[in-house]
């Protein structure tokens, strides 16, 4: 527990009763589904994980392409546009129900969306490849709310896209502030010169994905054909990756997760669809927001 008494309970709802309580911890936002001994006790399992000199690590915050580039680096180490039959959730760091890191055979190609300093404490002296990935805060605050008003249990809201705005720009959602979050990956690369970091744009992996793709095998020291890497562009456009998707061993009765009638991790993956969500009040708050708090970051967003 933290401290000498009980840990501090943030109560994030809103007046309207949408929303999480949280347990905070090292800035890290913790929803109230287990208990804080399991949680710390999954965060201290992470930073002990020991790494394989192999070992390739993609970080991205929810709904930002993890499992898009997880496939497309499994792929390019297997040389193949073959599906990983396993699902990304296997190697997440972070999924207590899920991860099995350990069970996977070499070359692991390992996801999360932690904080790095949450994440094992070897990953920069072992020199770990690591690839992060971001996307424009306006489509991942639409992308996000349909996942989490999809689900039924666990960090299921129910209320508009509207309130879940206002709670994105907060920082009160799981797995905590967005811009916080970008923030201190970009600050990795600063501060740990020695670990090698690869930064990727969602918008530029989907305008063209085969140059992105001859990047990230490059970045991870693989081989590659022009043939092999329009295949996986292809293998892993998003038609295609939610088709191959039902067959993963990993995939639960859609009726315990989701509710009914929702299309479950897959909705659009499209660049500029928070225009058909986004009034124009809210694109001009965003902005604001996001510039404000990236002033001086040299990040610029592509919208669409």
């Amino acid at each position: 527990m933290e401290g000498q008494g009980n840990p501090k309970i943030l109560d994030y709802r809103n007046e309207n009763g949408h929303g999480w309580s949280f347990y905070e911890k090292d800035g890290l936002l913790l929803t109230i589904v287990t208990t804080l001994e399991d949680d710390m006790e999954m965060i201290r399992n992470i930073q002990k994980l020991e790494l394989r000199d192999d070992d390739v690590l993609i970080a991205a915050y929810p709904k930002c392409g993890t499992h898009w580039l997880w496939e497309i680096v499994n792929m390019l180490r297997a040389g193949n546009s073959k599906y990983n039959k396993k699902g990304k959730q296997i190697a997440m760091l972070g999924m207590p129900k899920f991860s099995r890191p350990d069970e996977l055979p070499s070359p692991r190609v390992l996801n999360s969306h932690q904080y790095f300093r949450h994440l094992p404490e070897t990953l920069a002296e072992k020199k770990i490849k690591t690839i992060f990935i971001m996307r424009n805060p306006k489509d991942v605050s639409v992308s996000y709310y349909n996942h989490v008003n999809g689900l039924k249990l666990s960090i299921g809201f129910d209320g508009t896209y509207s309130e879940f705005l206002d709670l994105f720009l907060d920082g009160k959602v799981p797995w905590g502030d967005y811009v916080d979050y970008v923030k201190d990956w970009l600050q990795v690369k600063q501060v740990h010169p020695e670990l090698p970091m690869l930064t990727l744009f969602y918008e530029n992996l989907k305008k063209d994905p085969v140059k992105n793709i001859r990047v990230v095998a490059d970045f991870i020291g693989v081989s590659v054909s022009d043939e092999l890497c329009e295949e996986i562009a292809e293998a892993c456009s998003f038609k295609k990756m939610r088709t191959a998707d039902k067959d993963k061993e990993h995939v639960r009765k859609r009726s315990e997760l989701w509710k009914d009638g929702h299309q479950g991790i897959y909705r659009k993956g499209d660049v500029g669809d928070w225009k058909n969500w986004i009034t124009v009040a809210q694109s001009e708050k965003i902005d604001d927001v996001i510039g404000r708090r990236f002033e001086g970051t040299g990040i610029v967003f592509t919208y669409e």
